[in-house]
């Protein structure tokens, strides 16, 4: 039965990116209303609603006009003034995963993360010798309610970890069969040093930009960000982890843990793994913090 007013759901998902939501809304199984024409919002409320259900949850999906911790808060400040009633609100989307958060864990493009916790790595203090994020109490993100800390502890489990992975793959075959664009592209998964950059080197049809030079090592021209390691003629003896060939669905795995969050998207690896051994994290993304 559809809900009969906004105060009948509890669940709430933001996305950032159309993508994002694209893939969230496909999961829906059944969809009430498209941008508040049946349930309406509060006057000064900008915006954008989907709501629908997935499973037993009335669910109300609500698109960010950008990234960013900003565009985050605000969105999320501004639901609750439409959607009273929202005990779960879940930031939903595509994050740059830590490769090797421990010497015991790997993570890999398709992995699921799930954080427990979430730090602003960009919010600190910037002196001469570098930068330093305060770790003062005050200035901590709050973290989930006994609620949801109980779940997440639940889900660490050995027994837990194997039926919501079974879950989650059977989520993710239905989405599949839907539309052919969530079918897996297949890649061959490498991974570089981290000290490695990627840029125009000496044996690319572009060694003449001056990114390919080794006189300025950290200068990389706007052309080689856009363009593939092959292209580039990258070198494969930099190459530190590899998994070869398509993978399966059952090769998924979800991570839980501390996730990095900034107005930044994390772009050097040198940076990452810095950032992933002295905090801790399993994955990088731009919104969460705001939320």
């Amino acid at each position: 039965m559809r809900p009969k007013s906004r105060k009948d759901f509890a669940v709430a998902i933001i996305c950032a990116l159309p993508m994002e939501a694209d893939a969230v809304e496909a999961l829906f199984d059944e969809t009430y209303d498209r941008f508040s024409r049946l349930y309406g919002k509060q006057p000064g409320d900008t915006n954008a609603y989907v709501n629908g259900r997935m499973d037993k949850h009335n669910v109300v999906l609500c698109y960010m006009p950008g990234m960013g911790k900003e565009s985050a808060a605000s969105v999320a400040s501004t639901l609750r003034f439409s959607y009273t009633e929202i005990q779960l609100a879940l930031v939903v989307g595509i994050c740059g995963g830590a490769p090797s958060p421990s010497p015991s864990r790997q993570i890999y493009l398709g992995d699921v993360v799930i954080s427990d916790s979430v730090i602003a790595y960009d919010f600190g203090r910037q002196y001469p010798g570098g930068f330093r994020r305060k770790r003062d109490v005050k200035d901590t993100l709050g973290r989930p309610n006994q609620e949801i800390r109980t779940l997440l502890a639940g889900l660490n489990a050995s027994r837990s970890q194997i039926e919501f992975r079974q879950q989650m793959l059977v989520n993710l075959h239905s989405l599949q069969q839907k539309e052919t664009r969530w079918q897996h592209p297949g890649f061959e998964d490498i991974l570089f040093d981290a000290s490695y950059l990627h840029k125009h080197h000496a044996l690319s049809p572009h060694s003449r930009c001056g990114c390919s030079t080794d006189n300025l090592p950290y200068d990389i021209c706007d052309e080689a960000l856009e363009i593939e390691c092959y292209d580039l003629k990258c070198d494969k003896n930099q190459i530190v982890r590899r998994r070869s060939g398509t993978p399966i669905l059952g090769e998924a795995s979800v991570h839980i843990g501390k996730v990095a969050s900034a107005d930044t998207v994390m772009k050097s690896g040198e940076h990452r793994d810095a950032i992933t051994r002295e905090e801790r994290v399993l994955g990088f993304e731009m919104e969460a913090a705001g939320v």
